[in-house]
């Protein structure tokens, strides 16, 4: 009997953040502890790091969870997050979000 294929974290990691609501944002360390693996915040990072520009996930929902903006260095990626975030409606106090008000927790179940 074969063994049923299981998605790569990485796939989980894409499909978890293609599921949070406009709006809302999750930490990096939010979105591991979701998929069961609270210490992989970097591999979530480095997941969102390699998507394609015309990517359908939703990168720019994930942040750092003290709301800061996470774009290692590159300013246009820090610009064209920001931007999104604004364009759904988020507001910025000091370049960061307020996390209790907006970050987002996956139902379970």
């Amino acid at each position: 009997m074969a063994r049923p294929v299981t998605p790569s974290f990485r796939e989980r990691v894409y499909a978890l953040v293609r599921s949070i609501p406009e709006g809302r944002v999750m930490g990096y360390g939010h979105v591991a502890a979701a998929l069961g693996n609270p210490g992989a915040a970097r591999q979530v990072g480095y997941g969102m790091a390699a998507l394609p520009p015309e990517t359908d996930v939703p990168w720019h929902r994930v942040i750092h969870s003290d709301g800061s903006l996470a774009t290692k260095g590159d300013p246009v990626r820090l610009v064209v997050q920001r931007g999104l975030l604004m364009r759904e409606g988020l507001q910025f106090r000091r370049d960061r979000l307020d996390m209790a008000a907006v970050g987002w927790v996956p139902a379970t179940g």
